[in-house]
């Protein structure tokens, strides 16, 4: 039942997310920078308990983000017993899996992985093009990001000025959702990720930071 509920969500949400959902947004004059990293320009390291389920099948454990040097952040999920799943660095535009156990590795799974983790990271936004948007009711402002043939649009609660929403598209259909809540200390203690394109779905519990 869980399973199924979860599907029907995503069908609701990244099925309504079509180019109307697009359209209820208007451009505005602003001179504002791109959105500053959910995780801080500088941290040390952030536990997340974590649960990854794909094709049906669940996989729960930690998720350790430590920031190594400015622009090197190593990302490593391991079951809550301490066995290693997989261990990824993020440099500059570089990528490297450290390690990676068989039901893990898979192109098309790792691809995805890596990509939401570099969408949270937010750390190579500076000087791609940007445009800044509101929605028609006034409650979010929204900055979209040009990224490559997709775009990355962040949407900011006006109220709260926290990051609530992120939009991974290509040609203005949603790919990626990835939602933020229960804020403390500006930072969010809970991230859900939806896709489109393939069974897949992240949780993200803050533990420790």
């Amino acid at each position: 039942m869980k399973h199924l509920l979860l599907s029907s969500l995503l069908v609701l949400l990244l099925g309504g997310c079509t180019l109307c959902h697009y359209d209820r947004l208007k451009e505005v004059v602003s001179n504002s920078p791109a959105p500053k990293p959910i995780f801080g320009d500088n941290f040390n390291s952030f536990l997340f308990k974590t649960n990854i389920s794909i094709y049906g099948k669940e996989v729960s454990g930690l998720l350790v983000t430590k920031q190594m040097a400015p622009a090197d952040y190593r990302v490593i999920f391991t079951t809550e017993l301490g066995l290693k799943l997989f261990d990824f660095e993020f440099k500059d535009t570089s990528f490297t899996l450290h390690y990676c156990v068989p039901q893990f590795n898979r192109p098309k799974l790792l691809k995805t992985i890596q990509q939401d983790i570099e969408i949270l990271l937010m750390s190579n936004l500076d000087g791609k093009p940007l445009k800044n948007m509101e929605d028609k009711k006034g409650l979010f402002t929204v900055q979209q990001i040009k990224m490559g043939n997709f775009q990355n649009y962040y949407f900011t609660e006006k109220a709260s000025h926290h990051i609530v929403k992120i939009e991974h598209s290509k040609k203005r259909a949603v790919k990626v959702l990835m939602e933020l809540s229960e804020y403390k200390d500006d930072f969010p203690n809970k991230v859900f990720i939806l896709h489109s394109d393939i069974n897949l779905h992240i949780e993200l519990h803050l533990l420790k930071k």
